[in-house]
């Protein structure tokens, strides 16, 4: 009986394209226009069947699925059967993705604006190496910029990504150095920056709040300071963890949006703040340690089996700033946090057992899924939008615009001043508390003030 990797082994992708509707190698063909719900439909005894009934381990689609809700579909009738699926795609022959069951398509891009906004400039990222920062560069690089320098402190990042794209400017520098953001500030001369350098593991920068805001406090001032020391606009990658945040990550997060909120309502140059949901495939996502945890034979470990979140995938969430960034450097408006519109939260479980079925086991039966709580700092469930905020149509197709109440440019800049100074004293039960002070909502800081009242 065949496999997979026989298939790949004795087929080129056209030889499995030409033979859609055949048996081959273990694998059951499936051929261009055949991939629609009505396949569906015409699948009900596979989940009474199994491998050696089928006589076949994998199968074949000659296309993609046209939706992630066709894709779960086939995935479930397949690992009922204890068959893995892969599919043709740009003439290659790939496994079936969890990126590819993930929510419905964004809003279409407008490939064209972002050609024509990033042409000719001097872009730069900070975190430039990491999960999004070189998904976001290698998106910008073939749109013909004057110069695009990544900016990390990982040298294994910069090693990677600058092996990846020759014509990209590398620098090693660390966001909570001001004179080092400065200098090079200074010397590359950016125009646009992106600024993705954060710490986002929640549970972590629980443990360890005094770090999470030096780098995601002080770090975004400092890169802040330095895009306007320069004349350029910001970009600044947020998180749906900001909104009526419960842990130190997203309350630093929620404090750097009212900063780039302020900055941009003063201008000229435009300081905007772009939500994401979590970032399917990123460096601390769930999808690796599912993987590994299915590789090791199982069990996969969930925190609750009721939460939800959010979902983006790496090319999604590149495209999906470059597409933010493009609409909001044309747009008039001011002081507005933008949301990427990603549908419906996503059952963590759910994913887990996606998974399993990926593999073509079965959740449950195959291999087992353990809950273990939620960890400091996290919530059940993510919003998009805050108490404390007005959702308003974006300035493009799949972009929200949530506007809050203005905070004084100076109130924040004393605010973050004393927030750098607790973390570099350790103080962190009365930086803890100062920080969630800031981020309040109008209706939790009233809620406070009648407890003390």
């Amino acid at each position: 009986m065949g496999s997979a990797s026989a298939v790949r082994d004795a087929w080129s992708a056209r030889d499995i394209w030409r033979a859609r509707g055949m048996t081959l190698h273990g694998a059951v063909v499936i051929g261009p226009g055949e991939v629609e719900p009505q396949l569906i439909a015409r699948l009900p005894a596979w989940d009474a069947l199994n491998t050696d009934a089928l006589g076949c381990q994998t199968l074949v689609l000659a296309e993609p699925p046209r939706s992630a809700a066709l894709s779960r579909d086939l995935l479930h009738k397949a690992a009922n059967a204890r068959m893995r699926i892969e599919l043709i795609e740009g003439g290659l022959l790939r496994p079936l993705a969890l990126r590819d069951l993930i929510g419905g398509s964004l809003a279409d891009i407008d490939a064209a604006r972002i050609a024509n906004t990033f042409a000719g400039k001097r872009v730069l990222i900070t975190g430039g190496g990491g999960s999004i920062g070189s998904e976001l560069a290698r998106r910008l690089a073939v749109c013909n910029p004057a110069q695009l320098t990544l900016l990390d402190s990982s040298e294994y990042n910069l090693f990677r990504i600058g092996n990846e794209l020759r014509d990209a400017r590398i620098v090693m520098a660390d966001v909570r150095d001001a004179a080092s953001v400065r200098r090079w500030f200074t010397r590359e001369r950016p125009q646009i920056v992106f600024h993705a350098a954060a710490l986002k593991q929640v549970p972590l920068v629980e443990a360890f709040p005094s770090e999470g805001v030096l780098t995601n406090v002080n770090g975004l001032r400092n890169v802040a300071e330095a895009a306007q020391l320069v004349d350029a606009e910001l970009v600044f990658l947020s998180t749906d963890k900001a909104v009526d945040p419960s842990g130190v990550m997203g309350a630093s997060k929620r404090l750097g949006e009212m900063y780039c909120q302020s900055l941009d309502r003063r201008g000229p140059r435009r300081a905007i703040p772009v939500r994401l949901g979590n970032v399917l495939g990123s460096a601390g996502s769930v999808a690796p340690i599912f993987e590994k945890q299915l590789a090791m034979g199982g069990p996969l470990t969930v925190t609750d089996p009721q939460v939800t979140r959010y979902f983006i995938s790496i090319p999604q969430a590149a495209d999906a700033l470059l597409h933010a960034a493009a609409a909001s450097f044309a747009d008039e408006r001011r002081g507005a946090v933008l949301t990427i519109d990603m549908g419906e939260a996503l059952s963590i479980v759910e994913l887990a057992r996606e998974t399993i079925r990926l593999s073509g086991q079965r959740p449950d039966e195959d291999v087992s899924i353990v809950f273990t709580g939620l960890r400091p700092g996290e919530k059940l469930h993510e919003s998009l939008i805050a108490s404390d905020e007005a959702e308003e149509a974006g300035p493009a197709d799949g972009l929200i615009a949530a506007q809050s109440p203005p905070r004084g440019l100076g109130e924040l800049h004393e605010l973050m001043e004393r927030l750098t100074l607790l973390a570099r004293e350790g103080a962190e039960v009365e930086l803890t508390a100062e920080l969630f002070a800031a981020v309040a909502t109008v209706a939790e800081t009233a809620e406070t003030e009648l407890k003390l009242a």
